[in-house]
């Protein structure tokens, strides 16, 4: 099977850490599954439009606006993607969005895999609040046209999915399910995890968030919570990648921030590894998220992971199994209490420790989610050629 893999710059699989590198592990996951992969790489033709436009709603008007759902954009791309099909055989077209393939109207079929739909990101995320109304409409209108066209809606949480079907009434049989992979090189084997639990001393804490948003991810809440923690006796520390405080952000001696670890890079990926491996839990009070793979990546390292029961959450995290959520107004302290009586039962931490790398291999690996890709790519594949073979039999029947 041969597929074009379509993106834009943004979610280029060719660069490991584009879209926290998904679209770089969903093209080796395809590849090692026996697809062979033509990649489709889509840019702006007037970029300066697109800046001039930004520049009035945001300064003029005081609104946010997104190019990325620009109809005139959209539609380029489609056309683009036609032109570019014509020089390729592939049995169906495959992007990690559902932007570049919204307008696209090709004779193969087209699955897109994402984590969540326009309507489901409106008014959630920061980035997608206070938009343009030609945003909103422009936005509504790809989503829309995406699920019409497209042969199969994968996304990476129930919510995701239910979010797109509820909200653009698309078809129900057009939408699966599958969790993304952690994108983690050499995670620990299964055979390794105990020890590197055994070794983790409950007598003291260490706590780890990794996100790219202060605010968004509820690091004053881990803060909060490492504070209340060693107030009450145990000696904790708070390890945060990925994101900076606010100016004039205090923080105590016993948090410690690096901006951006490369993980790409063999002296990143060591790094990342370790804080890990000495790590006892991950902390992501967030207030809003779709599905963040770093809960997947740290529970390989059996990292328990604490977070808010919103949005795709619930999907990548069972109570007692590999992690706990809490309500969204839970503050710190109420996550220093769970951690408390976990550290002060160290039998009970370690089952849920070790559990949590067990969960998150049966569940959310890249060889587990990459076989199920491409058995709905073959599965679309088939259904699409026994439509073709029978067509002309059907045309010969009617006259």
């Amino acid at each position: 099977m041969r597929i074009a893999f379509v993106t834009d710059t943004y979610t280029d699989p060719r660069k490991p850490n584009s879209w926290s590198g998904l679209p770089h592990f969903m093209r080796l996951a395809l590849e090692r599954n026996g697809v062979e992969v033509e990649t489709i790489v889509l840019s702006d033709p007037n970029p300066v439009t697109g800046m001039i436009r930004y520049a009035y709603w945001r300064f003029l008007r005081g609104r946010r606006y997104l190019r990325l759902c620009e109809p005139r954009l959209l539609q380029f791309y489609a056309a683009e993607t036609r032109r570019r099909l014509q020089d390729l055989e592939v049995d169906a077209v495959f992007s990690p969005s559902s932007a570049p393939i919204a307008y696209l109207k090709t004779d193969v079929p087209v699955v897109f895999w994402t984590d969540a739909c326009f309507a489901g990101m409106l008014n959630f995320y920061e980035s997608f609040s206070n938009l343009a109304p030609r945003s909103v409409v422009a936005g509504h209108s790809a989503e829309y046209s995406a699920l019409k066209l497209c042969s199969r809606a994968i996304y990476s949480s129930a919510w995701g999915a239910t979010t797109a079907q509820e909200s653009y009434a698309a078809d129900a049989s057009k939408f699966r399910v599958i969790p993304f992979g952690g994108n983690v090189k050499d995670k620990p084997a299964l055979a390794d995890v105990e020890a590197i639990v055994a070794q983790r001393d409950t007598a003291s804490c260490n706590l780890l968030l990794i996100g790219v948003d202060w605010q968004r991810k509820g690091a004053d809440i881990a803060v909060e919570a490492a504070r209340s923690l060693n107030e009450r006796g145990l000696p904790c520390r708070l390890t945060i990648i990925g994101c900076t405080p606010p100016k004039g952000t205090g923080l105590p001696p016993y948090v410690e921030v690096f901006p951006f670890i490369n993980k790409a890079t063999e002296a990143g990926s060591r790094q990342f590894n370790e804080i890990c491996r000495r790590s006892h839990f991950m902390i992501m009070p967030t207030r809003a998220d779709c599905t963040p793979v770093a809960i997947i990546e740290a529970n390989y390292f059996a990292l328990p992971c604490l977070s808010t029961a919103i949005g795709g959450i619930p999907s990548i995290v069972s109570d007692e199994v590999n992690g706990h959520l809490f309500d969204l107004r839970a503050r710190g302290l109420a996550y220093a209490d769970y951690v408390l009586g976990l550290m002060r039962d160290p039998a009970r931490y370690r089952t849920l420790a070790v559990g949590s790398a067990g969960f998150a291999d049966r569940n959310f690996t890249w060889e587990v989610s990459g076989a199920k890709l491409t058995a709905i790519l073959r599965e679309v594949v088939a259904a699409h050629q026994t439509r073709r073979g029978s067509a002309p039999i059907a045309m010969a029947s009617g006259i």
